[in-house]
């Protein structure tokens, strides 16, 4: 079980070490080599609200316990530093740094700890902490040359003391987080071009003390003094400060381009969304400052020439959204949108144009039909399920609206119930659907922690369906869905697919089938470069192969795919149009649950090769050929419309046989 780990006190859940945290995402940069040190002797600063923080938790046996960092930050950071610089000293918070050359001030947090203890539970535990880290080198000037974000983790174990319960060897476990953090930013800091500069000039610039006096202050490398004006005599007009003499601004800017759907593909009529944050970093303001927009070939034209953002004031943030429609076009091309920033004062270093490739996608022809899956199938009066139990969520849009949307989850929700009910003619009181604002946390919890046992029993089939967003673990690569109320920089509002199987597994059953239709996403703080893939397959037990039947549509860190023509998840497309019975291979009259997932397997990979050119793989489990009566088990019977008959084969001549025709083997 993962337990969030930070610097809030806390309590104890059913007897299990509980450690709450929020903290903002920290991107992972990976390790470099340390050049030689840089000539300067900065003082570190650490946040008073960091240093005065404590670590507490209740152990096994229900004590209270703190653990704090400040001790922690003050024997690693300075050392960590001292690779990178001369020498670093840690003053006071009452005293400053006149002797210094700059200031490094940090910030920390826990940002997640991973352990698991059960009550009275004596003995050794694994372990991970994760730290969060933020440093920031200051000039004498107070200006701002380095400032950089990085995670830290520690591994370890911790032990519990048989007689006092006492828990050891975390404190351990975040120094290594702490002094893994530290490390990579010395490293970073060491790289700066920045401060490099600034050292080879360091004789030049005021210490911090003497910010705020009168003396004029030398500018950093690249930009032009502007010399304090001599009060003016009242026989002679004010001059005006030649052109060449303007201290030039500094500003910077990031931009997210996303297509509707998320897929690096511009379908016919979708949108196109443009988010920019433009910052100014220096000292002068920044006049007329506008985002110049180019958009070349498909693209040509889409947005106005340019974004306007107005005066900045230094320091000032601004952030500006728009969002057009891409008109259809005729063939299967490409589009680039090319961002760069223009002012009206003078820019000291002009940021690079970002660069936005998508490919385009051409209208469908009227040629090519689209089944209408949302026309149930018919209802059979020889197949009823009187005892199955029907749960489908789908979940769209979430109460954070920084989590990107999924087009059409709750319709794929809302649909998928209705055909289970129409094929299998089983109860409304058996079934539950929850879109959206239903399908909070706390509603996932109620319902397979608590709903499902009052309605399941021997006898009952069970039908578990879910569309939506879900995170990927950065170590383990364990998969959660995200609920409603899921926000996207921390780890809650998340129900663990561990945890739903397990739920399962716990009731007296017959047989499950659980569908997942999820675009995947990496967890925050998880590092790109080394996250394993979604772990789909140890969450599901070869031991049930008989009873689960798992249709997972996404097996990859991706956004899935959306059947825009019918309003549907593409992966819920398939299976809809499955089990109108489309997905029976063997020409038997029942779609079993291998024949379905392999039917919408098939064709989701052949359609995004063919059609997205972003391969989308499914996954079923068990596999063919892994055996499993799961495979086997009739989802529906008898339903509309059927494939078309094969054609015979031509006669052939005399005293040349012809082969039988070979149908997919789909059986366990």
């Amino acid at each position: 079980m993962k337990l969030w780990g930070g610097l809030a006190s806390c309590g104890s859940i059913a007897g299990l070490i509980l450690l709450v945290v929020g903290c903002s995402v920290f991107t992972r940069t990976p390790p470099t080599v340390i050049p030689q040190r840089i000539p300067l002797t900065p003082a570190v600063w650490f946040s008073p609200s960091v240093t005065a923080a404590e670590l507490s938790y209740d152990t096994p046996c229900g004590e209270k316990k703190t653990m704090a960092l400040a001790d922690l930050l003050v024997t690693s950071i300075p050392k960590q530093l001292n690779n990178a610089f001369n020498q670093v000293t840690t003053p006071n918070h009452t005293e400053e740094p006149l002797a210094s050359d700059g200031a490094i001030e940090v910030g920390v947090g826990v940002r997640r700890i991973n352990l698991a203890i059960p009550s009275q539970g004596h003995g050794t535990y694994p372990a991970t902490a994760t730290v969060g880290m933020e440093m920031v080198f200051l000039a004498r000037n107070g200006t701002v040359l380095f400032s950089k974000k990085l995670d830290g983790v520690g591994r370890g174990t911790v032990a519990v003391a048989e007689q006092s319960c006492v828990l050891s060897g975390l404190e351990a476990i975040l120094q290594e987080a702490i002094d893994s953090a530290a490390d990579g930013l010395a490293k970073q800091m060491a790289l700066s071009s920045q401060i490099q500069d600034y050292a080879a000039m360091k004789d030049t610039w005021k210490p911090i003390a003497g910010q705020f006096r009168s003396e004029p202050v030398p500018p950093i490398v690249g930009t032009t003094a502007v010399p304090p004006p001599a009060a003016p005599e009242l026989t002679q007009p004010v001059q005006t400060v030649p052109s060449e003499l303007v201290q030039p601004a500094h500003v910077n800017f990031r931009a997210i381009i996303r297509d509707e759907n998320r897929d690096q593909f511009l379908d016919p009529d979708e949108s196109l969304t443009i988010e920019v944050e433009v910052k100014n970093e220096g000292t002068v303001e920044a006049k007329d400052v506008a985002v110049v927009v180019e958009g070349k070939d498909e693209l040509a034209g889409v947005f106005p020439g340019e974004v306007v953002v107005g005066t900045l004031q230094p320091g000032e943030v601004r952030r500006t959204t728009l969002t057009n429609h891409v008109t259809a076009i005729e063939s299967t091309g490409h589009g680039e949108l090319s961002l760069s920033l223009k002012s009206g004062s003078p820019l000291g270093l002009v940021p690079p144009p970002k660069i936005f490739a998508f490919g385009a996608k051409p209208k469908q022809p009227d040629s090519m039909t689209i089944q209408d899956v949302d026309q149930l199938p018919n209802t059979l009066t020889a197949f009823k399920e009187p005892k199955a139990v029907i749960v489908t969520i789908g979940v769209g849009r979430f109460r954070d609206e920084q989590v990107p949307v999924v087009s059409h989850a709750s319709h794929d929700a809302a649909v998928m119930a209705e055909y289970v009910h129409a094929i299998g003619n089983v109860p409304r009181e058996r079934m539950r659907v929850l879109l959206d604002r239903q399908a909070q946390l706390g509603d996932l919890e109620e319902t397979f922690e608590r709903w499902l046992r009052k309605k399941a029993d021997a006898a009952t089939d069970l039908y578990v369906f879910f569309s939506g967003r879900a995170l990927v673990d950065g170590v383990s690569g364990a998969v959660s869905l995200m609920a409603y109320d899921g926000v996207p920089a921390g780890p809650t509002g998340v129900y663990p697919i561990r945890q739903l199987q397990e739920a399962i597994q716990r009731l007296p059953i017959r047989r499950a089938v659980l569908f997942f239709d999820v675009s995947l996403d990496p967890a925050p703080g998880a590092d790109l470069a080394v996250i394993p893939k979604p772990d789909w397959e140890s969450g599901f037990s070869e031991a049930r192969k008989d009873i689960e039947m798992w249709m997972v549509g996404n097996r990859k860190l991706q956004e899935a795919q959306a059947h825009d023509h019918s309003k549907h998840g593409l992966f819920t497309y398939y299976l809809l149009r499955g089990l109108q019975g489309v997905a029976d291979l063997n020409r038997d009259s029942i779609v079993t649950a291998g024949e379905l997932c392999t039917y919408a397997k098939s064709q989701v990979i052949q359609v995004t090769r063919d059609q997205v050119r972003s391969k989308q793989e499914p996954l079923c489990l068990p596999q063919v050929g892994r055996g499993g009566m799961a495979r086997v088990y009739p989802i529906a019977r008898g339903n509309n419309p059927k494939p078309a008959p094969i054609p015979n084969a031509p006669e052939s001549s005399a005293g040349v046989s012809t082969p039988p025709p070979a149908f997919m083997q789909v059986g366990p």
